[in-house]
């Protein structure tokens, strides 16, 4: 019987999902803390951009912005929370850095990326819904960990 290692980890991709909250901003620490065991790490930053309510709806509730407006807001704040993202992980230590910037349902977004990139492990955030809204609306942790190919890791 052919002994094993034991103790070292195979990771040399990460994959880690921000949205610019406090959960995702511990995550990209806890990930870029990952990173920094093996020089030539690789980490995949990724947001994903919900649809605004007039999409789904068909509603406009705020009544003075047009869709194209607000997702182009989006749009720009997502950039700018990729590029903070991506200049935090560099500032810290990790060279190896791409982003990428979805639209859609979160999720799906996150599994749809980890499946282009093949990751070792996605560390992702969890906000702590609560147990109803976890319970009736899911959680993306949730729904990533529960879907993913991969380890999943989710900090608190």
């Amino acid at each position: 019987m052919e002994k094993k290692e034991r103790g070292i980890l195979p990771i040399e991709r990460i994959l880690v999902a921000v949205d610019g909250s406090k959960p995702s901003m511990r995550a990209l620490d806890m990930a870029i803390s990952l990173s920094k065991l093996n020089k030539n790490m690789k980490l995949y930053i990724v947001m994903a951009i919900l649809y605004p309510v007039q999409y789904v709806t068909g509603e406009n509730p705020t009544g003075d912005i047009t869709l194209l407006d607000r997702m182009n807001t989006l749009k720009e704040k997502g950039e700018q929370i990729l590029e903070n993202s991506k200049n935090y992980a560099i500032s810290n230590g990790v060279m190896n850095v791409e982003t990428f910037l979805k639209q859609g349902d979160p999720a799906k977004e996150i599994l749809n990326v980890s499946k282009t990139v093949k990751p070792d492990l996605i560390v992702i955030g969890n906000r702590r819904r609560g147990f109803l809204k976890g319970v009736f609306l899911g959680s993306v942790s949730q729904r990533v960990a529960a879907n993913s190919d991969v380890s999943v890791l989710v900090v608190k």
